[in-house]
C-alpha cells in the first residue's frame, strides 16, 4: 500500500484538567505577552467564563461571535487586534468561536498561537479547517497551521452548555466519525477510532457527570482523529448548506441528515462504512449500514433531538437548490432529502 498520513501541528491536548490551572502554567512557560480571549454571547455570560477571565484583567476580551461564524464579526475582531501585538488567542466556545479564531489568525498571522477550550463536541479544535458564513453561504479555508497549538478538554467548561446544544453537537461528532470512514488512505485507522468514538457517545452523551462529559470530549477527538485525510460526505455537505441558509445549528443538521444519508449509502455500501457498521452493529454491507442508520435515528429520538427540514421552513421547492449546491443529480439521494422533510 502506498499512501500518506498527515499529522496536524497540535502541540498538546490537556485532558480532564482545569483550564485555569493549565493556562496559568502554559502562559508562564511560554512567557506569553499580549493575550486576547474570544467567545460568543451566551458563553460570555457563564460563571465558567467569568472565572476564566478573572485570571488576568489585562486580557482583551471579545464576546460578539455568533452561530456559523459570520465573516463581518470575524473581520471586526481582526481589525481591532491587528496592530496590538497579540501573541496568544484563547477561544472558549463551540465550533463557531474556535473557527472564528482560526480565521482571525489567518487574516493577521498564523504565528499567533491559539489555545482552544471547547464547550461543545463540534471537534473544530482538532481541525485545520476554518469555516465561516458569508452572504448566507458556508465557506471555509484549509491550512495545517490554523489548527490550535494547545487544546484543553476541561469537562467543567461544558456544564453550562445548553443540553440541546451539548447533545446535538454529540450527534455532529457521530457524523464526523461515520463519514470519516469514507474515502481512502489510512482507512483502517479511521475506522478503529470512529468505532471507539461512537461507542463512547452512545454510552455517555445522555449523561451529566464529569466523567461522562470527559468521555464525550475524547469521543469528539477520536471522531476527527484523521480529519486532514478524511473525505466527509453528503451529510456534512447538506448540513453546511441548510445550516448557513436557514440558520440551523450544525448539530441539529446532523440529527436531520445523518440517518437518511446512511440509508442512501447503504445502496452502494462503501467499503469503509461497511467495515464500521460491522464493528458497531455486527453486520456489514447494506443490512449493516441500514441497521446503523436505524440505531442513530433511535438514539436521536431518545435524546429528544428529532427534527425535520420542514421545522425550519424548508419545503419540496427547496430540494432543487440543495441538490444543486451539493453538485448531485442522483435521484436516490434526492429521495432521501425529501424524506428529511
Amino acid at each position: 500500500m502506498k499512501t500518506d498520513f498527515n499529522y496536524l501541528p497540535i502541540d498538546t491536548v490537556f485532558i480532564g484538567r482545569s483550564a485555569s490551572e493549565v493556562l496559568t502554567g502554559l502562559l508562564k512557560k511560554d512567557q506569553a505577552g499580549r493575550i486576547a480571549i474570544i467567545t460568543g454571547r451566551s458563553v460570555s455570560g457563564t460563571s465558567y467564563f467569568k472565572n476564566l477571565t478573572s485570571l488576568n484583567s489585562s486580557w482583551k476580551v471579545f464576546r460578539n461571535i455568533s452561530q456559523h461564524s459570520p465573516i463581518d464579526e470575524i473581520r471586526e475582531v481582526a481589525n481591532e487586534i491587528r496592530d496590538t501585538g497579540i501573541e496568544y488567542l484563547i477561544s472558549v466556545g463551540g465550533g463557531s468561536v474556535i473557527d472564528s479564531a482560526k480565521m482571525i489568525r489567518s487574516m493577521i498571522s498564523t504565528e499567533i498561537q491559539q489555545i482552544a477550550i471547547p464547550t461543545t463536541l463540534s471537534s473544530a479544535e482538532f481541525s485545520h479547517i476554518a469555516g465561516y458564513t458569508e452572504n448566507g453561504e458556508k465557506r471555509g479555508i484549509r491550512e495545517k497551521r490554523l489548527v490550535p497549538k494547545y487544546i484543553i478538554l476541561d469537562p467543567d467548561a461544558t456544564f453550562e452548555t445548553p443540553e440541546i446544544l451539548w447533545r446535538s453537537s454529540g450527534i455532529r461528532a457521530m457524523d464526523h466519525a461515520i463519514e470519516s470512514s469514507l474515502g481512502s488512505g489510512m482507512i483502517d485507522l479511521r475506522i478503529q477510532f470512529s468505532n471507539i468514538s461512537l461507542n463512547k457517545l452512545f454510552a455517555n452523551l445522555a449523561g451529566k457527570s464529569r466523567e461522562e462529559r470527559e468521555e464525550c470530549q475524547l469521543a469528539s477527538w477520536y471522531s476527527y482523529f484523521d480529519v486532514y485525510d478524511s473525505e466527509m460526505g453528503f451529510s456534512h455537505k447538506i448540513g453546511k448548506i441548510i445550516g448557513a441558509r436557514w440558520n440551523i445549528p450544525h448539530g441539529i443538521t446532523s440529527c436531520i441528515t445523518l440517518p437518511w444519508v446512511l440509508r442512501y449509502y447503504s445502496l452502494t455500501s462503501p467499503v469503509g462504512l461497511s467495515k464500521l457498521s460491522m464493528l458497531v452493529t455486527g453486520r456489514g454491507g447494506k443490512e449493516g449500514i441500514e441497521m446503523l442508520a436505524d440505531k442513530i435515528e433511535e438514539f436521536v429520538r431518545d435524546l429528544s433531538l428529532t427534527r425535520k427540514l420542514s421545522d425550519f421552513g424548508i419545503s419540496t421547492e427547496d430540494v432543487d437548490y440543495i441538490m444543486q449546491k451539493i453538485d448531485s443529480t442522483d435521484d436516490r439521494l434526492r429521495e432521501q432529502i425529501i424524506n428529511m422533510l
